[in-house]
């Protein structure tokens, strides 16, 4: 049976692209995890779905209510972070990323911040690490379009990550694979 997540980062104000997104991928899902820079009332983006919504806040949301900075979860037998990642510098070295993983014994970090997919593997620590994108403001080059991702979670835990961005003029959802990046 397993569980389905929809993962969002960085929309910066773009209610409208959330809002698709939702729409087309949100009946169903277990949880959506939301990695900062949301830049409206967390409980706005909590109104959208009808499931757990966890968050984080980035470093341009100024509307953040009084709820933690960044959330800690279960994610079926794995123990997750959300964090937008400018706290720890994800965009120079990822050595305070996974040293907050181990404070707080996770396995799984979300994360936004440099709005480009990643996966991120650990193989000394277990730990793997994602990034959807950004759903509003892409800085990758390929593919083209603001990006999201998918993310199954099997009975036995196993993950299993998509990576979507918009088609042409949003109106087509494609999804493409991106290769773990493994950190020795």
């Amino acid at each position: 049976m397993g569980s389905k997540y929809l993962v969002i980062s960085d929309n910066h104000g773009n209610v409208r692209n959330m809002k698709n997104v939702i729409k087309k991928f949100g009946k169903g899902i277990d949880g959506l995890i939301h990695c900062g820079d949301l830049e409206f009332f967390p409980t706005e983006l909590e109104d959208m779905v009808d499931c757990p919504v966890y968050m984080a806040c980035g470093n341009c949301d100024y509307l953040w209510d009084a709820r933690p900075l960044e959330q800690v979860f279960d994610l079926g037998p794995h123990r997750a972070l959300v964090t937008h990642g400018h706290r720890y510098d994800i965009r120079w070295d990822l050595t305070m990323l996974e040293d907050r993983a181990r404070e707080l014994g996770v396995d799984v970090i979300f994360f936004g911040h440099s709005h480009r997919p990643a996966i991120l593997q650990f193989p000394e620590s277990g730990l793997t690490c994602y990034n959807p994108g950004s759903i509003a403001l892409p800085r990758q080059f390929q593919p083209m379009g603001p990006t999201f991702m998918l993310l199954d979670v099997d009975d036995d835990g196993t993950l299993h990550p998509t990576h979507c961005y918009f088609g042409p003029r949003g109106k087509k959802f494609i999804s493409f694979d991106l290769a773990p990046e493994v950190i020795q």
